[in-house]
């Protein structure tokens, strides 16, 4: 089958940016300036690898204090290659 229309498109091309990554001492600064519930989901974010969503909806029942442990449930699978 033949589209004519198709000889005149492109393929778009990527963008060649780089991905900015903070230092870790720029990291411990950043953190150490955020107090409160913020600074306890950033914490969370940077340390345990989880979603915003998946953070900002973790109870008090999520966490085990004495295991030391956090428990998620219904958190999205990260696909591996």
């Amino acid at each position: 089958m033949e589209l004519a229309w198709l000889d005149d498109v492109v393929q778009a091309k990527t963008p060649r940016r780089l991905p900015v990554v903070l230092t870790v001492p720029e990291v411990r600064s950043l953190l150490l300036h955020m107090h409160g519930t913020t600074g306890l989901i950033a914490q969370l974010l940077y340390g345990t690898g989880m979603r915003l969503l998946e953070s900002l909806r973790l109870r008090v029942k999520d966490v085990d204090f004495p295991g030391g442990k956090l428990l998620f449930e219904k958190a999205k699978a990260i696909k591996t290659a």
